[in-house]
């Protein structure tokens, strides 16, 4: 399951639980230990889907999410709920409108850099071979989530067939094209535990691609 999809599922299954939590009993309170408890671990779960959702301190729905997390419901809690819960719907609205495809790709820009960052890792410690799998990895993962936001079908699609397909809509350039086939030879040569069939100055070169490509089409 997609990044995309699971957090929209996830958004969804708070809301459904917000119906049940945010009853109180017939004075309008929530005196039982148990439901308060409850009540205070849904708020933070739902506060930190708002905040995998809008990473950014100005957002409306973040800055609301953190005021109504912030406060201290007491025998009321039940009532936080209710608020948050509302959040979440509009929240989910404007997600199924496109917002969650932009955050599963920063988000996956941001796991990628990591990885990146233990690539280089390896190299200066002059392990190359391991350095070469994790490269090889993030850019064909790079390659084919470009492919699905291009509307291009990636699923049992051999890489350079990708690359192919993203220099003849221009998504590549004919020099990014010829780059791109040099990194998917140390993704095929690594995989397959090749090790002499690369060297580092091609890890290197696979690693900064990642990068571009990575700038140019997931984190933004």
């Amino acid at each position: 399951m997609a990044l995309e999809d699971r957090v929209r599922l996830r958004i969804e299954q708070l809301v459904d639980e917000s119906h049940r939590l945010s009853v109180g009993n017939e004075n309008g309170q929530m005196v039982d230990e148990r439901r308060r408890g409850e009540c205070s671990a849904w708020i933070t779960s739902a506060q930190n889907v708002v905040h995998i959702l809008c990473p950014q301190d100005s957002s409306s729905y973040r800055q609301k999410a953190d005021a109504i997390a912030s406060k201290e419901w007491g025998y009321v809690i039940h009532e936080g709920v209710a608020e948050l819960g509302a959040v979440l719907r509009s929240l989910l609205v404007d997600a199924k409108a496109g917002m969650l495809a932009s955050v599963a790709d920063q988000a996956r820009a941001e796991a990628f850099d990591d990885f990146l960052d233990h690539a280089n890792a390896y190299l200066v410690d002059s392990r190359k071979n391991e350095a070469g799998v994790i490269a090889g990895v993030v850019f064909e993962d790079t390659v084919r989530r470009i492919c699905r936001k291009q509307s291009i079908a990636e699923k049992d699609v051999q890489l350079d067939q990708l690359i192919s397909a993203l220099a003849s809509n221009g998504t590549l350039s004919g020099v990014k094209a010829k780059r791109a086939r040099g990194a998917a030879h140390v993704r095929t040569k690594a995989s397959h535990a090749q090790w002499d069939e690369f060297d580092r100055s091609d890890v290197e070169a696979t690693i900064a691609l990642s990068r571009e490509l990575i700038a140019s089409h997931l984190d933004a």
